[in-house]
């Protein structure tokens, strides 16, 4: 166990840092991209779900304070991928895309009898798109038009430490520190010039996080979990370069881009648990208003999420069950555009298989879609696809009191 311990904590500070790209949308080129809201994990088949969860064998990314429910004896190694079948309509014309990457990893473990940790890397968010658009030539008086390629790639991952303690029996708290990072590349081609803006971001943030467990009676018991972050600055370092078809080069640093801000957020989850279901829900509330923008034509609107989930548990509870989720919900994008709000649901079912040791292999799939879209607003829908494996090494307790 210690040997792998030392091979995990050699490997993550060298996993990279820049872009977990799974996205090819369009939209992604505002504000700070594509947001990951922490979908994934075992709870994939929930699409997000998950404040108010908690489990002995896995970690859960949605409230820092879960970790304390891990198994004692246990040292919990968590890893998933993702990958995603993405069409998007853009100026009248239907494009599609297949893009895929890391999306967890982390390590939980008991430090003493109160006091849980861990270390992970995710994804924040992702920038991909190549869109071509139909532009007026300035000054033209016979109605001209010039075609500008528009291509972005990058975004941004964090890596960090978890820690949580166990106030009371009932009653966890835990707080999750973290260093953000990464590159966004966006490029502009012309017939005539071609301009590259290159921004690096980072920043720290700390996400906060509480559950109480309320017990019913011997079979029935209800989890309220809370989350919170505060908004957080991202230091930018822009370089914007751009070329003339007659060969002349013009460099600058740190052009205007307009201030980017990891959002501020708070969240409330209740979960309900008999021995074969699992009820949850979440709402969760983001704040985009000091986000500044450039462009006339783009909004940040502060965001409403609201999920759902049900789990139902087959065949023998303590000897490899399997476990089948669903969940659905709503949410409305934080990029208006000319005014026009997308609004999005998904759906979303996944299966768990648990194996000797409590390892366990899980599968999610989640149909993402928007409604209330016009005719010429952009419409992004994506199949996304999650493995996981959260798999554990029991030790003896006195080497980890």
């Amino acid at each position: 166990m210690r040997k792998f311990l030392i091979l995990i904590l050699i490997i993550l500070p060298y996993c990279s840092l820049s872009s977990q790209n799974t996205t090819n949308s369009p939209t992604s080129m505002f504000g700070i991209g594509e947001i990951a809201y922490g979908e994934g994990g075992q709870y994939a088949g929930f699409g997000g779900a998950g404040i108010a969860l908690r489990g002995g064998t896995f970690i859960n990314y949605a409230n820092p304070s879960a970790i304390t429910a891990l198994d004692s004896a246990r040292f919990v190694f968590d890893m998933g991928v993702k990958g995603a079948y993405r069409i998007y309509r853009q100026t009248g014309s239907n494009n599609n895309s297949v893009v895929g990457n890391l999306n967890n990893m982390s390590i939980g473990f008991r430090l003493n009898p109160k006091f849980y940790v861990g270390v992970f890397l995710n994804p924040v968010t992702s920038c991909g798109y190549a869109a071509t658009i139909d532009q007026d030539v300035v000054g033209s008086t016979t109605g001209a038009k010039m075609s500008s390629l528009f291509e972005g790639s990058g975004g941004l991952s964090k890596m960090g430490f978890t820690g949580a303690a166990l106030l009371l029996k009932n009653l966890s708290v835990g707080a999750s520190a973290s260093y953000v990072a990464g590159t966004i590349t966006q490029d502009e081609i012309q017939s005539t010039a071609t301009a590259e803006l290159v921004s690096k971001k980072q920043s720290f943030y700390l996400d906060l996080g509480a559950q109480y467990q309320l017990n019913l009676d011997k079979k029935h018991l209800m989890l309220i979990g809370l989350v919170y972050g505060l908004t957080q600055p991202l230091h930018q370092t822009n370089t914007l370069t751009a070329v003339s078809s007659s060969g002349g080069t013009t460099v600058t640093t740190n052009p205007a881009h307009g201030k980017r801000y990891l959002p501020g957020y708070y969240g409330v989850g209740v979960s309900y648990m008999t021995a074969r279901w699992l009820l949850t829900a979440d709402y969760r509330y983001y704040d985009w208003s000091k986000t500044e923008t450039n462009e006339s034509y783009i909004q940040y609107k502060n965001q409403h999420y609201l999920m759902f989930g049900a789990q139902r548990t087959f065949g023998n509870l303590y000897r490899y069950p399997v476990k089948l989720l669903l969940g659905a919900g709503l949410s409305n994008s934080y990029v208006v555009i000319s005014g026009k709000k997308a609004e999005n649901y998904y759906v979303s079912t996944g299966l768990n298989f648990l194996f000797k040791g409590g390892n366990t292999v899980s599968f999610g799939v989640k149909y993402n879609d928007q409604f209330n879209s016009t005719k010429n607003m952009q419409k992004d829908r994506a199949l996304s696809f999650f493995l996981n494996v959260s798999f554990n090494e029991r030790v003896w307790h006195s080497k980890i009191q």
